[in-house]
């Protein structure tokens, strides 16, 4: 335990003057537990990879329930998260990369209109979305539903499909591998939209597992 707190020390004294003087570099970490130390120090290894240049990246920080929006180590929007599940984590410890941004429902648009007609906004944004990044991995975005039956059944419908299409590949291949890490996530309504529309291609995500998971 003493090597990873000075590990992680010096990890710290090497981060920009800007990122040391941020009040909460890793939140929520119990410097008592070993596993909670060897963490953080894994996530910082790679955030400090990430943050020697000028891009944003995310930090899925289960430990403290948040979705960091970061650039050069500083924090500039944090999204709670509500809700999550996850499985097969521990398979990969690196950085991943979004694919692809998820899908909009673009409005259609009238070649006879007289009137310009508003561009793509965040009300455009999805609620309900999947993430797919390599090295393998799924994230599934699902926003608070606030007692709404419909909504519910819609999101719980597609997490559904999303492990049946999954068992049903091994079904139909044979295919025994190891299945991909997956975590799904709840937000709030605006956050999913917000998260929905911040996210770019090739973005890289780091996630910070809980010692208890």
């Amino acid at each position: 335990m003493t090597f990873l707190r000075a590990t992680l020390s010096i990890l710290l004294s090497l981060t920009s003057v800007s990122w040391a003087a941020e009040p909460d570099v890793i939140p929520a970490l119990d410097t008592t537990d070993p596993a909670a130390l060897q963490e953080a120090t894994r996530v910082l290894e790679e955030e400090i990879k990430l943050a020697s240049r000028p891009r944003t990246y995310m930090l899925i920080d289960l430990a403290a329930n948040a979705i960091l929006i970061k650039g050069r180590g500083v924090e500039l929007h944090r999204i709670p998260i509500e809700n999550w599940s996850a499985s097969h984590l521990a398979q990969h410890m690196t950085a991943y990369r979004l694919r692809e941004r998820p899908p909009v429902n673009r409005r259609k648009i009238d070649p006879v209109a007289v009137t310009e007609q508003e561009p793509i906004s965040l009300a455009d944004m999805p609620t309900t979305f999947t993430l797919q990044f390599s090295p393998p991995l799924r994230i599934l975005v699902l926003s608070n539903t606030d007692g709404n039956p419909w909504q519910w059944t819609m999101q719980r419908g597609r997490a559904w499909w999303c492990r049946l299409r999954s068992w049903g590949n091994i079904l139909w291949t044979g295919d025994k591998a190891p299945s991909p890490p997956s975590l799904d996530l709840t937000v709030s309504l605006d956050h999913a939209q917000s998260l929905a529309w911040t996210v770019t291609e090739g973005m890289p995500f780091l996630i910070r597992r809980p010692t208890t998971q």
